[in-house]
């Protein structure tokens, strides 16, 4: 699955037809990683933890139909759809969207989309980046920082100072760059506009002023490296002279219908940070993997380019465990007025996920019999039932292009 545009979309295949590059990777090159860890990367990427093993299990275990499955029926023509339930692992790339997508296509529960807004990046310098990598800082903090600094420069632009002026936002951290290299930023979505918590009142905030939010932006984080005691003073005042004009922010309006804008947010902040479509070559006897990415987007046209790059396959798999969102921290947050009720409006968002991701990418309804349109009724078989159905399904049908078909004749 893919976050979709307006272009035509490929043809759906259910899962149990189709083969993945990036999960071969792991099935074929665990065990050995697994020994070399230790001595290769244990220095540079830290222990390989307990929970970190069991993210990966989980996702050699994906697609599984004796961990469970659901089974769809058609009434008409007996033709049967089988999805795995998920494995709900972190690292596996297909799961892992899946669940990145029942939150993006649900994001009208929580934005308001009659508010304009801004998609702001937060970035860090190289050496202070390379620093935070060797002290191994929990970059996640960033996130809080830098929508403190949205809100608060929001109000300046306004002239506001009251607590009871907020604003909307949506933030997340990526840790890495598209090629992989160890790059921590701060996405965030927030709205142009400040809402009065008491009387109701919007105000449309005037322009941002541009070098101010990159000072208050080099502030903020300072102050939180400090506290932290990732930089001493004499460090911290040697990046001051280094970065007259502040870090870097980038400030690009969201302009759109509704939809769209929906659309950019869940694209700029739920993409993950790789996809198995990235891959281009996978060289298991020599241990290297191929892939490509968004090296460079103009910002005039919009035009994108793309650069190819090879790893050592243990690197990559290194660096895929080392960027692995942490289990107890929360990937993406909210603030202001999107923080309110946040928890009642995610519990919503549970429901139809699978379905209405394919249907989203794919302009295709799962749900629906591929081969004569009846709706296809649906039923769960859990795992100590699973093998018997499995066996019994293949007395009667065939596997054919993903769906279980009918077999013809005696």
């Amino acid at each position: 699955m893919y976050l979709r545009t307006d272009e035509t979309p490929p043809p759906y295949r259910p899962g149990m037809d189709r083969k993945s590059a990036y999960k071969s990777v792991w099935q074929r090159h665990w065990r050995e990683f697994r020994k070399i860890y230790p001595e290769r990367f244990a220095s540079l990427y830290g222990e390989l933890s307990v929970e970190k093993t069991a993210e990966v299990n989980k996702l050699l275990s994906c697609g599984d139909y004796r961990n469970g499955f659901r089974k769809h029926v058609c009434p008409a023509c007996g033709t049967v759809l089988m999805v795995p339930f998920t494995c709900k692992s972190r690292l596996c790339l297909s799961c892992y969207r899946k669940k990145l997508y029942g939150w993006s296509m649900n994001l009208s529960l929580v934005m308001d989309t009659t508010l304009w807004h801004f998609h702001v990046t937060f970035t860090l310098p190289g050496p202070v980046a390379r620093a935070l990598f060797e002290k191994r800082f929990h970059c996640e903090d960033l996130i809080t920082a830098a929508a403190g600094v949205y809100w608060k420069e929001l109000l300046k632009s306004a002239g506001k100072t009251g607590r009871e002026w907020q604003s909307g936002s949506i933030a997340t951290l990526h840790k890495c760059g598209n090629a992989l290299n160890f790059n921590p930023h701060v996405h965030l979505i927030g709205t142009r506009e400040l809402v009065n918590t008491v009387t109701g009142e919007i105000l449309r905030s005037p322009l941002l002023n541009y070098r101010r939010i990159r000072f208050s932006w080099m502030n903020a984080a300072l102050r939180l490296f400090r506290r932290n005691e990732i930089f001493t003073e004499e460090e911290i005042r040697d990046i001051r002279k280094r970065h007259k004009n502040g870090f870097h922010v980038h400030l690009q309006p969201v302009n759109g219908t509704n939809n769209e804008v929906l659309f950019r947010t869940a694209e700029y902040l739920a993409a993950g940070y790789f996809h198995n479509s990235m891959i281009t070559r996978v060289d298991h006897a020599n241990a290297k993997i191929t892939f490509s990415y968004k090296s460079w987007v103009d910002r005039n046209t919009k035009e994108k380019t793309y650069s190819e790059t090879t790893l050592d396959i243990y690197e990559f798999m290194a660096r895929m465990l080392f960027y692995l969102p942490d289990k107890h921290r929360k990937a993406i947050r909210y603030y202001g007025i999107y923080a309110h009720g946040i928890k009642h409006k995610l519990d919503q968002i549970t429901r139809k996920t699978w379905a209405r991701a394919i249907e989203n990418s794919f302009d295709t309804n799962p749900e629906l019999c591929p081969d004569c349109g009846a709706e296809m009724v649906g039923s769960a078989v859990f795992s100590y039932n699973a093998d018997n159905e499995w066996h019994k399904l293949w007395k009667t049908h065939l596997l054919i292009g993903g769906y279980f078909r009918m077999k013809k004749g005696p």
